[in-house]
């Protein structure tokens, strides 16, 4: 050992550990696409992890390994507390790996606003905001420029991810009901502000929803509509088997 890393060991200082190292992640990606011959990997963080930079090259070595190609690799911070602990670099003695970290909180939602996709419309919710109050009427107000079922369904998926900024859910609330919408404030568990009393049946549809409009990996569903990743799952995989 001297010899290959060019320094001494003393031998009674040497400690032997278990060469089966224990499985520190789970193996199962955000989401991982390809397009036009390249390998895109994103992840959603709704926590300031310190280690994110480590479990993204983990990943990084993964998808190599798996598919012969580097990725693109970007985590996405859905959080609402300011980011201290993450970095978008990995740097030891030996080894520099960078990717690209985006904090919603410090993107502009006038950046999604103006898209045409109600995607894009409801992601804003997450990000930087001047004035809540008229930002969030603005929002409500594009909704309102869709045909009544749509509107309605995009409306509930809002909602759902503003779980994730409670106090912008708060005004939602108070301006969801101001609105001419079919949605029943006492049947819909999405109006109870957390009091969870809807059928498995709209659960289900909610979920779907999630994961066929912003493409959100389970993970991030149950921890949104409170359901287990399991459940999550189970119905992601009967719906794609009913395609």
């Amino acid at each position: 050992m001297s010899l290959v890393f060019n320094r001494a060991f003393d031998p009674q200082g040497v400690r032997f550990l278990d060469v089966k190292l224990p499985k520190l992640f789970e193996r199962e990606a955000d989401l991982v696409v390809e397009y036009e011959g390249e390998i895109y990997h994103l992840e959603l963080q709704s926590t300031d992890d310190s280690k994110m930079g480590l479990r993204t090259l983990y990943y990084h070595l993964l998808i190599l390994d798996n598919y012969g190609k580097i990725p693109h690799q970007a985590v996405v911070y859905v959080g609402e507390k300011s980011l201290r602990k993450m970095s978008s670099i990995v740097k030891t003695n030996s080894l520099r790996f960078e990717y690209r970290l985006i904090d919603l909180n410090k993107v502009d939602c006038s950046l999604l606003l103006t898209s045409n996709e109600p995607s894009d419309w409801i992601l804003s919710i997450l990000c930087k905001m001047e004035k809540e109050d008229k930002t969030l009427k603005e929002l409500l107000r594009k909704f309102l420029t869709l045909p009544r079922s749509k509107r309605d369904k995009y409306i509930n998926l809002l909602l759902h991810i503003a779980r994730l900024r409670p106090k912008r859910l708060n005004i939602l609330h108070r301006e969801v009901e101001k609105m001419p919408i079919t949605i029943d404030i006492e049947k819909d568990p999405l109006f109870l502000k957390g009091v969870e009393k809807g059928l498995e049946k709209a659960k289900k549809e909610d979920v779907i929803n999630l994961y066929k409009e912003l493409k959100l990996p389970p993970e991030q569903i149950a921890k949104i509509l409170k359901v287990s990743v399991d459940k999550v799952r189970k119905w992601i995989k009967e719906f794609e088997s009913e395609k």
